[in-house]
């Protein structure tokens, strides 16, 4: 459905099962809560292409699987989730208050927690 929803965008799309890609990515997205509880999707390690780079859209205090999987097949860079909630948080801020607040003494302080 999405990929019908957004032809005629620009970007080729396709849809397909996990256990049917093959070929590396640039941008991986883990959008499932799995890792909350320790679990992650059976992936091949072949969707990894140099220069990857793995966005993870939970967080928590430690690393989840899905980061630990990218980063044990060498993803350039791999990220959580909490930048995205801190920034849709100044975002919501702004329309409320009429003004955003700085995000990085924030994600800073919420790092070293």
């Amino acid at each position: 459905a999405l990929v019908e929803r957004f032809a005629g965008q620009g970007v080729p799309m396709h849809a397909a099962a996990l256990d049917q890609l093959q070929q590396p990515f640039d941008v991986l997205i883990n959008a499932i809560s799995a890792g909350l509880h320790g679990d992650m999707p059976a992936l091949d390690p072949a969707l990894v292409a140099p220069g990857s780079v793995a966005y993870d859209m939970v967080y928590g205090a430690q690393p989840t699987p899905f980061m630990r999987w990218a980063q044990r097949h060498e993803a350039a860079a791999v990220c959580d989730g909490l930048g995205m909630l801190v920034e849709q948080a100044a975002e919501a801020f702004q329309v409320w208050r009429g003004w955003r607040p700085d995000t990085a003494p924030v994600l800073a302080g919420l790092r070293g927690a």
